[in-house]
């Protein structure tokens, strides 16, 4: 069953398709490593918020990636907040960052998404440490985000 707010990530059948053509970005990293993508609007995640001070009100949609042996897959679940998610990296994109990156599913993501980083409009928490990150594999995938590998992740 579909909800308002799992509209936001439009049909995760063309998320999977985009994730497919782009499986190179993900060959080096281990089978479970996950990539979470929340509302900046709905989880109440904005910039200049400590993340202890960080509480979301409800639970809320999160599409999250998951590397299985049959490649990366999408698929929507609950975010409830920073302490309970269960990925290795969240990207908290507002509202116009959604729909550039729905607007891009057929075309050039990666690239998208790195341009709306550097504008502020997605926001990148890491957490694993660089180690753990480099040792799962994230490299490819984080240089394609246009991020130096994590020189400013800590």
């Amino acid at each position: 069953m579909t909800t308002v707010m799992d509209q936001m990530f439009g049909d995760i059948a063309t998320w999977q398709d985009m994730l497919d053509r782009y499986r190179e970005l993900f060959v080096e990293m281990e089978i479970g490593s996950r990539i979470g993508f929340v509302s900046r609007e709905a989880s109440g995640i904005l910039p200049g918020k400590h993340l202890e001070g960080v509480q979301v009100a409800k639970e809320v949609s999160m599409m999250a990636w998951q590397l299985e042996d049959s490649g990366m897959s999408a698929r929507i679940e609950r975010f409830a907040g920073m302490a309970s998610t269960q990925v290795d990296l969240l990207l908290v994109a507002d509202e116009e960052a959604m729909e550039t990156m729905l607007e891009k599913l057929d075309g050039d993501v990666p690239s998208a998404m790195k341009r709306l980083i550097r504008r502020g409009r997605i926001m990148f928490f890491c957490f694993k440490n660089k180690a753990q990150l480099q040792d799962a594999g994230y490299e490819d995938f984080l240089d394609s985000l246009g991020l130096a590998f994590l020189g400013a992740c800590r």
